[in-house]
């Protein structure tokens, strides 16, 4: 059916995040801001200093912490890039709180300049990953979403909690992660695109199965089909980590294919910080790549990466689509992954995808139909285990070929009590 054609091009991905209530807690509900422009900081990390316990604001600068009674005395920081830390006492908190994160600028004669050229500071961290990131297997629990939009009205909407075991870095083995619980939202807006044809063939192929005497039940509508689509989960958005499953910007191999410069320096968490920008020179596997890289120059660790791919509609395939009646924009996305200190190892805190293309029906006498199509996937860590790890058995984990919800009993009771911070657009 058209959601092949949808899949094909909405696989991009999502974020909105959330934190886990078990026992007696404090809720900090808030918003990160610019001190001086008032605008909203998004994927900020928020968390209490000292512990694994912590969280990131969304694309809208907002975030909820949830916050164990026996850290009412502890310090709640704020980190963002280029930004100074901001540190308060938990308990000087109100349950709502706006944080206004000042920029923490610094002159060029403070940052150690060495004598490189800007893919040497790349190839410097990758030679490092070692010595940066985690060098035993450990334990994570996070909140994952995804989400499908036409011309923003949702047509789908998944979340879970998901629990991970990550190996070391050392390691080539993937990630494996279980989902403890899932929901869809149901009350969502119907697909517009082509919804009269698509509504036609349904009731045809309906009664075509009643007059061969064959049973309808289990069939499902268009919009069935979307709200029960699987984009691969929780594993799909973990193979995206770029320094697990090394990306091509990254590979030396690759290195040819790609620019390189210094776009300038930073902070993030008190350290100086490096950004090399790259972009493609050539399309490469049908996308052009352009984005940021940042690396610490205290520990060579890549700690941020950001980058937009444009995913290029091979030639030989658009005369086809043409005849097919149809026009689609080159799909296009935006990656993000940030990492976070725990101990003296970068931990991956966040990691989220989303992108979009606009579908265009053709018609020769009347106006064509257009949908702008929208998706979002995204995991963020709110939790970190490093003690109690164990691999997941191998009939717990994810199947990607199915929906989360479908994968784990459905517990309303959860939902009611799990603070999370959604869409403002999902009603």
């Amino acid at each position: 059916m058209m959601l092949k054609y949808y899949k094909l091009f909405l696989i991009f991905i999502a974020l909105f995040l959330t934190t886990y209530v078990s026992g007696q807690v404090n809720v900090v509900e808030g918003m990160v801001i610019d001190s001086r422009t008032k605008e909203v900081l998004p994927f900020a990390t928020v968390g209490i200093v000292g512990t694994t316990i912590g969280t990131a604001t969304n694309s809208e600068g907002r975030f909820i912490l949830t916050i164990p009674q026996n850290l009412s005395d502890s310090v709640l920081f704020c980190s963002y890039m280029g930004y100074k830390n901001f540190e308060a006492k938990v308990s000087s908190i109100k349950s709502k709180v706006k944080i206004k994160l000042v920029l923490d600028t610094f002159t060029l004669d403070e940052v150690e300049v060495r004598p490189w050229q800007p893919w040497d500071y790349v190839w410097n961290a990758m030679q490092k990953i070692p010595d940066n990131y985690p060098e035993k297997p450990y334990m994570t629990n996070g909140y994952y979403s995804e989400y499908v939009t036409e011309n923003d009205i949702f047509l789908k909407y998944t979340e879970g909690v998901i629990e991970t075991y990550n190996p070391s870095y050392r390691d080539d083995v993937k990630s494996q992660s279980k989902v403890l619980k899932a929901r869809r939202r149901d009350d969502l807006g119907r697909l517009q695109f082509m919804r009269k044809k698509l509504d036609k063939k349904y009731e045809k192929e309906k009664r075509k199965a009643a007059k061969k005497g064959e049973e309808w039940e289990g069939k499902k509508s268009i919009d069935e089909e979307i709200i029960s689509a699987s984009f691969g989960g929780p594993e799909e958005i973990l193979s995206a980590d770029p320094l697990r499953d090394t990306s091509s910007f990254l590979d030396i191999k690759l290195k040819k294919k790609y620019k390189y410069h210094i776009e300038g320096y930073s902070r993030y968490y008190g350290e100086q910080v490096i950004i090399i920008g790259f972009e493609s020179k050539v399309v490469y596997e049908h996308q052009r790549k352009e984005g940021s890289i940042y690396i610490s120059l205290e520990s060579d660790a890549i700690i941020a990466i950001e980058y937009d791919v444009e995913i290029v509609i091979p030639k030989i395939a658009r005369p086809l689509i043409f005849l097919a009646g149809f026009g689609i924009t080159n799909p296009d996305l935006h990656a993000m992954v940030h990492f976070k200190p725990v101990g003296k190892r970068w931990f991956l805190n966040d990691i989220s995808v989303e992108g979009g293309t606009r579908l265009t029906n053709k018609k020769m006498f009347r106006k064509n139909e257009r949908s702008n199509f929208y998706v979002e996937m995204s995991l963020i860590n709110n939790k970190f285990e490093l003690e109690k790890v164990s691999e997941i058995p191998e009939e717990e984990r994810i199947d990607g070929e199915k929906p989360l919800e479908e994968q784990v009993e459905a517990d309303p009771d959860f939902w009611e009590s799990y603070k999370v911070v959604r869409p403002s657009r999902l009603k």
